[in-house]
């Protein structure tokens, strides 16, 4: 049962998140005249792959777990953070391989159709990379508010089960922790959301809708405790893509934002737990 002292902790911060996350609205117009003076115009683009083979790559997903659930069993004991990114590895790994054959077979430009296009790289990272910390006050009130939220009507959800294993997490792991949970599975989750999945949902139901839909799906996968601070993560990462048309963008950004993550949780554990204990919910 929260306490009084809690609960008006928990008040504060809700508080606080709303008057960042307000506040960050103002700064929206001028991160996307920046974006525009980068990348003028969205690309809204046709691609030749359809809901059949969207299936296709479901399945592909699936096996993949499976595969990794076989070759990487959780520990009775000890932390499950490792095997359980290597699984997610192997089933988004699969997943990747199947868009990518996809992309090759009836894409005439191949795997840039997925967001690999060999020129202005350099420029969409950088796009991306100033989109996020222009709203990242945002993105922080936005998980302020949601923590508030749910402490007020389900006080039961806690931690991200991720997160609380990279809080016990032991130093001999937290490199390949690292290695897979900053740079490769927000690899193949951009390719799978960003490059393949919403080009196809954004020429079935418009660009909004699209970006919006797709984010919704991504935001859902991560469970309710970080649901709302994915989703407006997930809306950032769409627009980026949406007018980019460049994995660099949303992968760089994606994996500056898990590193920031880990950042915390290793070289601030105790703030960690004390913001855990008030409520608060960071999210992978």
């Amino acid at each position: 049962m929260q306490t009084a002292a809690n609960a008006e902790q928990l008040t504060d911060l809700g508080s606080i998140g709303l008057v960042l996350a307000t506040s960050s609205l103002a700064l929206a117009p001028i991160t996307l005249v920046i974006a525009r003076r980068l990348f003028p115009g969205r690309n809204v683009v046709f691609r030749r792959w359809g809901f059949s083979h969207l299936l296709a790559v479901i399945l592909a997903i699936g096996a993949g777990l499976a595969l990794g659930a076989a070759l990487f069993p959780l520990p009775q004991e000890g932390n499950a953070l490792v095997p359980a990114f290597a699984r997610m590895t192997l089933g988004l790994g699969a997943g990747g391989i199947l868009a990518a054959f996809f992309a090759r077979k009836y894409e005439p430009e191949g795997l840039r159709a997925l967001g690999f296009p060999l020129e202005r790289n350099l420029q969409a990272l950088v796009a991306g990379w100033t989109s996020y910390a222009m709203l990242l006050p945002g993105l922080v009130g936005v998980m302020l508010v949601w923590s508030w939220i749910l402490a007020h009507t389900d006080p039961t959800v806690g931690l991200q089960p991720a997160l609380q294993h990279a809080l016990e997490l032991p130093r001999g792991e937290r490199w390949p922790a690292v290695l897979l949970g900053v740079f490769v599975l927000p690899f193949f989750e951009e390719l799978l959301f960003r490059g393949f999945l919403q080009p196809l949902l954004v020429q079935n139901l418009h660009e909004r809708a699209g970006v919006a839909l797709t984010a919704l799906c991504f935001a859902l996968l991560h469970g309710t405790a970080a649901f709302l601070p994915i989703f407006a993560f997930a809306l950032l990462l769409g627009g980026l893509m949406l007018r980019t048309q460049r994995l660099v963008a949303t992968w760089g950004v994606h994996a500056l934002h898990n590193a920031l993550v880990f950042a915390t949780v290793f070289w601030f554990p105790d703030a960690v737990h004390k913001l855990q204990g008030a409520g608060l919910l960071w999210s992978f």
